[in-house]
């Protein structure tokens, strides 16, 4: 790792590194987990989670995976252009008018969301002169995006007469909660709505953690992402998926401040006694959020040192008093944010009360991205 860093440019301040041997090793984890007759569409949707969407979707490729999950247009036609034709791209947002020629153009495929979307896509067809395919979503209970079921019971017929359907699918609210009776509802009413297009249509029902709910809930074709990037899914699967990304940022800065000086904006943090403290240049910029203030850790030299004071826009500031090798404290040098497999960038989130993938999908363009495995 000390080489990689020693790679970047001179004036980058902060590192993620990706490793994608780790995410090949993710992506057949899930493939383990599945029932014969079901594949992998990976989400690469909001740049991956903040992986990179282009490396993450040509790794994903190379490992035999022909189904992606983006959100918009312009999320699909960056991964078209590094993908081959055989790779079918589903657009999770649907379909705005004025889009619909592009989408065709490069063979992206909308999921359709709503009546009004179903109407747009009719209408194109017609135009074109054929069916043209897309996919269908159901709403069967998390109340965001879908064809609620009365829609479904009302105008399946006019919908399988139109359009070409890809697979139908929906989204399920509670699957990261063992037990939860909406999981069993949500799956019961699935299956009432795959009645009215078929017994030959494709399904799609589950994301990371429906796919762990069993065999019963992956049809066709199962949804991953965090799995992929290597977060946790349930507390029962803690430890199945090795973390992708770690976190550095460089040394700006030494200080050594006496007993009782404040240290950051609003003087929230007093030191207790005569202190050390490194600047790094990691702040809300970069991702890491100002409401973060207070939580996380950093590590100098393999130990464990605490983030003080606020976190402002380009910098945090790290306790290193107790540092006492002075070769890895140097201007110039790196912090280490995270050292998995102990400290992820997980660990950092539930820290902080969030999400692992809310935190990588801020890291901002300043984060140099170096990717591990890549030809």
């Amino acid at each position: 790792m000390e080489e990689i860093l020693k790679s970047v440019e001179p004036y980058v301040m902060s590192v993620a590194t990706i490793n994608l041997d780790k995410l090949s090793n993710n992506y057949r984890k899930v493939q383990a987990e599945l029932a014969p007759e079901a594949v992998i569409g990976g989400v690469v949707k909001a740049n991956s989670y903040g992986f990179g969407a282009v490396p993450v979707s040509k790794r994903l490729y190379k490992e035999g995976c022909r189904h992606f999950f983006a959100a918009s247009v312009d999320e699909g036609l960056e991964i078209r252009k590094v993908l081959n034709n055989d790779a079918e791209i589903f657009l999770l947002a649907g379909i705005l008018k004025g889009c619909e020629q592009i989408c065709l153009e490069n063979s992206l495929t909308p999921v359709l969301n709503s009546m009004h979307e179903v109407d747009l896509w009719i209408d194109f067809s017609k135009k074109v002169g054929r069916k043209i395919k897309a996919a269908i979503q159901v709403d069967t209970g998390i109340v965001r995006n879908g064809l609620s079921m009365t829609e479904v019971e009302k105008y399946h017929q006019k919908i399988i007469d139109n359009i070409d359907i890809a697979f139908v699918m929906s989204h399920l609210a509670c699957a990261d909660i063992l037990g939860h009776y909406k999981n069993e509802q949500q799956l019961h009413r699935f299956k009432e709505v795959l009645k009215f297009f078929g017994n030959n249509v494709k399904a799609s029902l589950s994301a990371t953690n429906g796919i762990f709910l069993g065999p019963d809930y992956q049809f066709d074709i199962v949804r991953p992402g965090k799995a992929l990037y290597g977060f946790s899914i349930r507390e029962d699967k803690i430890g199945t998926f090795e973390p992708v990304m770690d976190i550095y940022a460089k040394i700006m800065q030494i200080n050594e401040i006496p007993k009782g000086e404040t240290i950051g904006y609003g003087a929230t943090y007093t030191a207790e006694r005569p202190m050390r403290t490194a600047t790094i240049g990691m702040g809300y910029a970069d991702g890491f959020m100002r409401k973060f203030t207070g939580f996380g850790h950093a590590f100098i030299g393999g130990k464990r040192v605490p983030v003080v004071g606020r976190i402002s826009m380009d910098y945090m500031a790290i306790d290193v008093t107790d540092i006492e090798d002075d070769s890895c404290l140097q201007i110039g040098g790196w912090a280490a944010l995270t050292q998995s497999p102990d400290y992820t960038l997980e660990k950092w989130a539930l820290e902080m009360n969030t999400l692992p993938h809310e935190v990588s999908c801020r890291f901002g363009p300043r984060v140099k991205k170096v990717y591990i495995g890549e030809p």
